[in-house]
């Protein structure tokens, strides 16, 4: 048999523990989702800086103004310093971390936009800081879409394990509510029925196997009480109970009867010699004579 006290204490605790780890998930899914956004603006910053810088010296090495090329080198280190603050963040992979600074080289991109004041041929040189600057570009794009799809994947599954928790707490309790009516609600009812029977005193209450320890416990303790009342009145004691009553009552009755005859009996005798009395004188003799049918029905009972 179950007990449904130790039933429901375990359910309890199982749903307890899925609710402390289900605030535990959300709250740190709300940490990495604010980590994540600022690794994600941080790295659109970065990219918009550096168009902005690209957009910049090319500009400038169409229009061959180096000055303005030589310029954009102290953007370049704002820019390697925005890098510098994504690639300090601990949620980014090592990996990731350890790629970017083989790849990224802005600091030679800015020593390469100094330098070109004292190129000779200042077209190839050019040529040659367009590409650096095409493959920078196409790299933090690259670096962007891979760190928000990893950003985006991570944030779906503690989502995934948030539902599984909450679809297993709604288990918990669907399996609790059903285990409680069968072996609580329905045995509950059961009884009900058999308390509305007039047999129950000398048949008692029953249940099934399916019913739980307390409500067993429960039903043992009522038979109990029904047996023990049942013994105090068998049908052996009471007759004999009802003739001890019977034969007092009709040993009172009797003299009482007796009584009444003989002081009937006596006044009788006082008013014969009178004849005035003569109403009277009919009175007790019908009080004689009731007296006398009361002994004899006491003395067929």
């Amino acid at each position: 048999m179950y007990s449904l006290k130790k039933t429901g204490y375990i359910a309890f605790t199982l749903v307890a523990c899925l609710l402390a780890f289900v605030v535990f998930l959300g709250v740190r899914q709300y940490q990495l989702s604010g980590q994540y956004s600022t690794i994600i603006t941080q790295s659109e910053e970065s990219i918009f800086q550096f168009a902005t810088i690209r957009e910049q010296i090319t500009t400038s090495l169409i229009e061959k103004d180096w000055d303005k090329v030589v310029a954009a080198a102290r953007d370049l280190k704002d820019l390697n310093s925005s890098l510098v603050r994504v690639q300090e963040n601990d949620i980014i992979p090592a990996e990731y971390k350890l790629d970017m600074a083989k790849q990224v080289d802005v600091s030679g991109l800015a020593i390469s936009s100094k330098n070109i004041m004292g190129a000779e041929d200042k077209v190839a040189y050019s040529l040659n800081l367009q590409r650096q600057m095409r493959t920078l570009a196409d790299y933090l794009l690259q670096f962007d879409r891979i760190i928000v799809s990893q950003m985006r994947a991570k944030v779906v599954r503690f989502q995934t394990i948030m539902i599984g928790a909450l679809g297993s707490i709604i288990c918990i309790i669907s399996f609790a509510l059903i285990l409680l009516y069968q072996k609580a609600i329905s045995p509950l009812v059961h009884l009900s029925e058999q308390a509305q029977n007039e047999d129950i005193l000398t048949h008692g209450l029953s249940y099934g196997p399916n019913t739980c320890t307390e409500i067993v416990e429960l039903t043992s303790a009522v038979n109990v009480v029904l047996h023990q009342h049942q013994s105090q009145e068998s049908p052996l004691e009471s007759p004999k109970k009802n003739d001890a009553q019977h034969s007092a009552l009709i040993n009172e009755g009797t003299n009482l009867s007796n009584g009444i005859i003989n002081y009937a009996q006596l006044l009788s005798d006082v008013c014969q010699d009178q004849e005035e009395h003569v109403e009277e004188k009919e009175i007790l003799a019908k009080m004689i004579t009731a007296g006398e049918r009361i002994a004899e029905i006491l003395k067929k009972i």
